[in-house]
């Protein structure tokens, strides 16, 4: 049985245990004053999160950097511990945008939201089980791609809008915007997403020029082209200058104050529309009055002033089914006086369950009614039954008009309406709260660039806002910070802008679905799945293939093996690729030596037994170990391909950190020394004396285990593991013979 010896970083070994009594944290394999690793990258990364979430107070570039330090913790952690915890960061952003939203006591939402934070984690999962398998930069695709496909599948299936896309924070950042044209939000996502794992991907190899030159070049050649694209449709492809005068106008708060004072004197509470309609008509009446007629006084004045389309906000005005047509009738005739479009939107009290409708209604220069549009998608808040979900459209001089109702505009599929109509204006009234006021403006920034029209988004309680189609924000105005909310803006019209986005659909987010199948699929395929979930000594499992540092305690994958590896069948005494110097223990890697001053490994016990070392905190060729751990060396050393020198042994001589060996014949033979007490010479240069290689992928438990220090790291563990599935049946069987026949021999002797 091949028996291994650990250097330890300070001197002394270890052949069975990794702790040494009142050595404190050295003897965990950590130096003190160092916590688990990886712990202030999962801070690092939740705080950055935290501050990326869309909401009134994110910060837009945190949501390039919170991927970068979760992806580094999730790949440094055990697979299970990893990605949980990188779960629950998610979950406390989704937790952190609920609140400060004030939606997290709606059941609904909370369900949501839970649902997108898994998604989320789908996407590191995949960056840990196929990304980090490979040393080229395409691995950096894996992460944005599958994390594309996770928001496009809660926008699909969980109805809540397309909340939680990565893409909406970056709504003031106009040229990355306008792929939102060809894309749609999705395409932003994406380059956010792949942006962190590129920036990941290069940490991982030290940032060395050499090795993530071509990666990093692909990156910024498309970054450029974006960015290059999207400045130059800004620069050289403006709005036209063909615009209409749009007014939004809401009730001033004295006009709300007299109608909450009149509800309140008569009993009757506005959030309960069964007893608006069981109460006495004419008390319901005289209280909902105030903010009806200001609103309609607002009209005349924009009209006057010279707007062409005036928006009311959506439910700020309420009225009694048996006085609609009354209220209508006096909007048609502003409307025919001042040859204007008005898009009147109020809360219409009726007599059936659940008593109360959503509704806008567009009155033309003519004073008729155009349409009654019933709000399709009601929050969670909104007891009412939704509409048919037909986005309206009607010709006008300035273009063809559309409206949908606030929510509605965060449903993109029903916003394609109103672009395959060929809308040039949607007219959007909304009402807010405190909390969802700015951020729900911000988004109609991203829909009017995907679809190629101008809005017009009058809130009330809210931000009202003015955006062209190539996103530029023509005007707005708070309503927490005016006394009477009034918007005023020239918006271009027509012609409409064609879009690709509008034409193609999420044909993008669809391929980021097939490529997350693809990438499920190759990790499947090629076995790499099971070493995963399975983990090496602390549950994590790394290629060694992989270029970047492994976590501490991490494992060679069995599956990850050099080109020119000898097969897994090869004959006993097989040489390996790779080199070590003489009486040094260094092996060289791909990129040259590797190893320092400290966790060397040595194998003998084996006829021909060499030695291999190992840099600290890294996996790579030249490291030996038990089950699934491989030594192997990738044949570019500094002697040349296939060379590798035994580790010059000098009898009666004792190394740094070694044990003096005893005289011959003096007891039983200590571990890495034959019987007889004399060590192997080195063969000559060029032909090396290397271990038995199938007993070194075989050797199972059995003292001594190995034990690796690592010089900032975890405890020093065994590893236990099973065999990998790359034996063949012949190489089973050498298995069973040699795992038993050193501990049956002697039991039999001793009978």
């Amino acid at each position: 049985m091949p028996q291994v010896t650990t250097r330890l970083r300070g001197g002394g070994s270890a052949g069975g245990t990794g702790r040494t009594r009142g050595e404190g944290k050295a003897a965990r394999g950590r130096p003190p004053g160092r916590g688990r690793p990886g712990r202030r990258l999962w801070w690092a990364g939740t705080v950055l999160l935290a501050l990326a979430v869309h909401s009134n107070w994110h910060v837009a570039l945190a949501a390039w950097l919170f991927p970068v330090f979760l992806l580094r913790y999730a790949r440094l952690r055990p697979a299970r511990h990893g990605l949980l915890r990188v779960g629950y960061a998610l979950g406390l952003g989704q937790l952190v945008w609920l609140l400060s939203t004030g939606l997290v006591f709606v059941p609904s939402a909370l369900g949501a939201f839970a649902a997108l934070a898994l998604l989320q984690t789908a996407a590191f999962a995949a960056d840990r089980l196929v990304a980090s398998r490979t040393a080229s930069a395409a691995g950096t695709l894996a992460f944005p791609t599958v994390l594309v496909c996770g928001e496009y599948l809660f926008t699909r299936l969980v109805d809540f809008g397309d909340y939680g896309l990565l893409g909406f924070t970056q709504h003031g950042f106009l040229p990355l915007l306008q792929l939102a044209s060809v894309t749609g939000t999705y395409g932003i996502s994406f380059v956010v997403a792949w942006t962190a794992s590129t920036a990941h991907w290069a940490w991982q190899r030290g940032f060395h020029p050499r090795e993530i030159r071509r990666g990093a070049l692909v990156w910024a050649a498309v970054l450029a082209v974006v960015l290059g694209a999207g400045g130059a449709r800004l620069l050289f492809f403006p709005p036209t200058t063909k615009t209409v005068r749009v007014a939004g106008i809401s009730a001033g708060r004295a006009a709300e104050r007299a109608t909450e004072r009149a509800m309140r004197a008569g009993g009757l509470r506005p959030y309960r529309p069964r007893e608006l309609v069981r109460a006495a008509p004419g008390r319901v009446r005289t209280a909902l009055a105030p903010v009806a007629d200001d609103l309609v006084a607002g009209t005349e004045r924009e009209a006057r002033a010279g707007a062409r389309i005036v928006v009311w906000p959506e439910t700020q005005a309420g009225v009694l089914a048996a006085d609609e047509h009354r209220l209508l009738g006096r909007v048609a005739a502003i409307a025919r006086a001042r040859h204007v479009y008005v898009d009147a939107a109020y809360e219409l009290f009726v007599p059936q369950a659940p008593y109360v409708r959503n509704v806008a209604a567009l009155v033309t220069p003519d004073g008729k009614v155009a349409w009654t549009y019933d709000k399709t998608h009601p929050t969670p808040m909104e007891q009412m039954r939704p509409g048919k979900g037909n986005v309206p459209v009607a010709a006008s001089p300035y273009g063809r008009l559309a409206t949908v109702i606030c929510y509605d505009a965060d449903f993109p599929a029903l916003m394609r309406q109103a672009a395959d109509n060929a809308a040039a204006l949607v007219m959007v009234p909304a009402n807010d709260w405190p909390g969802f006021d700015a951020l729900h403006a911000q988004r109609a920034v991203l829909r009017s660039v995907e679809y190629g029209y101008s809005m017009i988004r009058q809130s009330v309680h809210g931000v009202a806002t003015a955006v062209d189609h190539q996103g530029r924000i023509r005007s707005t105005a708070d309503y927490f910070t005016a006394d009477r909310q009034t918007l005023v803006a020239q918006l271009p019209v027509q012609p409409r802008t064609e879009t690709v986005y509008g034409a193609a659909g999420d044909v993008f987010a669809l391929l980021c679905a097939v490529g997350t199948v693809l990438v499920l699929g190759l990790a499947v395929a090629g076995g790499r799945a099971v070493p995963l979930l399975r983990g090496g000594s602390d549950g994590s499992v790394r290629g060694a293939r992989d270029g970047s540092p492994s976590g501490p305690g991490e494992a060679v994958a069995p599956d990850v093996l050099p080109a020119d590896a000898p097969p897994a069948d090869a004959p006993s005494g097989a040489a390996l690729p790779g080199n070590v110097r003489p009486g040094e223990g260094r092996a060289d890697g791909p990129s040259g030596p590797v190893g320092g001053p400290g966790a060397t490994v040595t194998a003998t016990g084996v006829p021909g037994a060499a030695a291999s070392r190992a840099p600290a905190g890294r996996t790579g060729p030249g490291r030996v170990g038990s089950g699934r751990e491989i030594a192997e060396g990738d044949g570019r050393g500094r002697h040349g391909r296939g060379q590798r020198q035994p580790e010059a042994a000098q009898p009666g001589v004792a190394r740094p950190g070694r044990a003096q060996p005893p005289a011959a014949g003096s007891g039983p033979p200590r571990a890495g020394r034959p019987p007889g007490g004399v060590r192997p010479r080195p063969g000559r240069r060029g032909r090396p004396q290397v271990p038995d290689l199938d007993a070194l992928r075989t050797r199972r438990e059995g003292p001594p285990q190995p034990v690796f220090h690592r010089p900032h790291g975890p405890p020093a563990r065994t590893v236990h593991d099973r065999p990998s599935k790359i034996f063949s049946r012949e190489s089973s069987a050498r298995l069973a013979i040699d795992f038993t026949a050193p501990r049956l021999i002697p039991s039999v002797a001793a009978i």
